[in-house]
C-alpha cells in the first residue's frame, strides 16, 4: 500500500512538474489544471491565514494571477508547490498590514462622527494627525511611519536605520503610545 502511495505522489508530481513548464511556456490550458489542482488548498489556507473565507478567496485569485504572470520570468528549478505556497503567504501578509493599519488609524475608532462630517472636517483630521506625528521623538516617529505606513518589516527598518531589530521594536511600540496619548489630548478624549 505504503509503495501505491509513494508511487502516486511522484507521478502526481511529475505530472504537475510538466504542467508548469507547459504554463511557463504560455499555456493557458496547463494553467488551468494547476489552478484547478492547488485552488481549493490555496483558498482554504489564506482563508484560514486572515480568518475570512471570501477575503480568502480573494487572495487566493491574486495569489494565481502573480503566478501566471511570474512564471515565464522565473528562471531555474522551480517547485511549483512552495513557490505558490510563499506567493499566497506574501498576499496575505501584506493584506493583514494593511488591515492592522485601517484598524489602528484612529478615525477608524471615531466613525460615527466622521460619517457626519464635510470635507473641512477630512482637512483638519489630517492636520491633527500631522501636528501630532510632528510632536513625536524622530526615531519613534521614524520607525512607526516606515512600520505602519510603509509596510516595512522590524528586520528591514533595523537595516534601514542601522539600529538592532529590538530597538526598533521599542521606538514603534512607544511612537504608538505617545501617538495614542497625543491624539486623545488633540482631540479632547479621555483615555
Amino acid at each position: 500500500m505504503l509503495l501505491s502511495l509513494n508511487g502516486d505522489i511522484s507521478e502526481q508530481e511529475e505530472q504537475s512538474s510538466q504542467l508548469v513548464e507547459l504554463a511557463r511556456l504560455g499555456d493557458a490550458g496547463a494553467f488551468a489544471a494547476l489552478f484547478h489542482q492547488y485552488n481549493a488548498p490555496i483558498c482554504a489556507y489564506l482563508a484560514r491565514m486572515v480568518g475570512n473565507d471570501e477575503v480568502g478567496r480573494d487572495l487566493a485569485q491574486e495569489t494565481f494571477l502573480h503566478a501566471w504572470k511570474s512564471l515565464p520570468v522565473l528562471s531555474g528549478e522551480l517547485q511549483f508547490k512552495p513557490w505558490l505556497y510563499r506567493v499566497a503567504t506574501n498576499l496575505a501578509r501584506s493584506h493583514m498590514r494593511h488591515e492592522r493599519l485601517v484598524r489602528w488609524l484612529p478615525w477608524v475608532e471615531h466613525e460615527g462622527l466622521r460619517q457626519s462630517a464635510g470635507p473641512e472636517e477630512g482637512v483638519s483630521e489630517n492636520e491633527c494627525i500631522r501636528q501630532v506625528l510632528a510632536q513625536l521623538a524622530p526615531r519613534c516617529r521614524a520607525c512607526l511611519l516606515l512600520q505602519v505606513v510603509g509596510g516595512f518589516t522590524q528586520r528591514e527598518i533595523a537595516s534601514m536605520l542601522a539600529i538592532s531589530e529590538k530597538s526598533v521594536s521599542a521606538y514603534v511600540s512607544r511612537g504608538r503610545e505617545q501617538f495614542r496619548q497625543l491624539y486623545r489630548q488633540a482631540k479632547g478624549v479621555s483615555a
